[in-house]
């Protein structure tokens, strides 16, 4: 009985997402997935990387938690610090 409690109240909550709202969580996933492959294929650790975009490493954990956006300039930035194109980053 407890399991079909918590069902129902997923089902509740899934159900007032708007599919933008899903399709907003999957491409977030998708960039952190993505920064943190091209973090470990060039070795650099989130504290340099955060020092080469010129932000601060507590809203770059933050940006990759999920807790916070990132700007259209920290996005420009954190490819060029990754010598990609923003294209590359969305796109392996």
């Amino acid at each position: 009985m407890k399991t079909a409690n918590y069902s129902s109240l997923l089902d509740q909550i899934l159900d007032k997402l708007r599919p933008v709202d899903l399709h907003t969580i999957e491409n977030r996933l998708a960039i952190k997935s993505r920064v943190e492959h091209l973090l470990a294929e060039t070795g650099l650790t989130t504290a340099e990387l955060g020092s080469r975009i010129r932000g601060e490493i507590v809203a770059l954990r933050s940006w990759l938690s999920g807790t916070r956006d990132l700007t259209v300039e920290t996005l420009h930035e954190l490819c060029l610090s990754l010598h990609i194109s923003l294209g590359d980053l969305v796109l392996e």
